[in-house]
């Protein structure tokens, strides 16, 4: 979906911050403490799911004082919609060879369904790594059971559409330092 410029911020104007920027850095601090405790004579690799997952794991990572590699996995639902499709694109898998027989962390934004993160664990154990421990910046509550569970948490949301922090609305404000909810249907953005 195009939006206009005047439609683009209007989607700001109809949201409410949830967790504000304070809240979330305290947080990814926490998590990137209790990460660096837990690697402290190993060397992880660490992958950022993309889009949403860089810019969280930019946040933690940057307070972890252990050696580790970096690399990124791009597997989706989503798109730029606001609900997932019911299959997994892949756009990029890291090479069996570097992970196996690593413990490997995945970072994403949001665990929401799960359906992707479940997937993203399953490519990783099967491609030999000796563990997979996924860290997310927010566990929705959607009310039902999921088909995993994060590992690492920073925050717990209530079930509304969310966007900053890596989250974004029709592809557009992942940059925002707030998490917020969109407080419109689609359909009034358009009026």
């Amino acid at each position: 979906m195009q939006l206009d410029y005047a439609q683009i911020k209007k989607l700001l104007k109809q949201s409410t911050i949830l967790f504000d920027k304070h809240t979330v850095a305290k947080k990814t601090q926490e998590l990137a403490e209790l990460i660096d405790k837990e690697i402290e004579g190993e060397v992880p690799i660490f992958l950022s799911v993309m889009n949403g997952g860089m810019f969280f794991a930019a946040e933690v990572l940057k307070h972890i004082n252990n050696p580790f590699i970096l690399d990124y996995i791009h597997a989706s639902r989503y798109g730029n919609e606001k609900f997932g499709a019911s299959h997994i694109a892949w756009f990029r898998q890291p090479k069996s060879e570097d992970i196996i027989n690593k413990i490997v962390y995945v970072f994403d934004d949001i665990l929401d369904e799960g359906y992707t993160l479940n997937e993203i664990n399953r490519f990783i154990i099967n491609a030999g790594a000796k563990e997979c421990k996924l860290v997310v910046l927010i566990d929705k509550d959607i009310g039902k059971e999921k088909p995993i569970k994060a590992d690492y948490v920073g925050l717990k949301s209530p079930n509304h559409f969310l966007f900053g922090c890596g989250m974004d609305i029709y592809g557009l404000y992942r940059q925002l330092p707030d998490i917020y909810i969109h407080n419109q249907d689609s359909e009034e953005i358009l009026k």
